[in-house]
């Protein structure tokens, strides 16, 4: 359960066994102590794979950590406003 790989990645037993999420949305900073940065990056072109998923917004951000990892802005503005533009809300 906390290998995400495990559903989305068709060289793995999980894969199928789950409903996979069409879109995702991926920031890692570059400073991050949490994990490396090729956790997520290998995430991101697993998942640019799998026939499930529409789309993945994947981004490396300079000189932030794990959880503060924008370009612009708060995380949360910033999700919430990919949230509604995947569901075609009104910005």
């Amino acid at each position: 359960m906390h290998n995400p790989l495990y559903f989305v990645a068709k060289s793995l037993d999980g894969y199928g066994a789950s409903t996979v999420c069409p879109h995702w949305r991926i920031r890692t900073g570059i400073e991050q102590g949490d994990t490396s940065l090729t956790t997520e990056l290998d995430l991101a072109l697993v998942l640019e794979e799998n026939p499930d998923v529409q789309d993945v917004d994947f981004a490396t951000v300079w000189g932030e950590s794990h959880t503060t990892a924008e370009h612009t802005g708060s995380a949360a503005t910033n999700f919430i406003s990919w949230v509604k533009s995947c569901c075609g809300a009104a910005q």
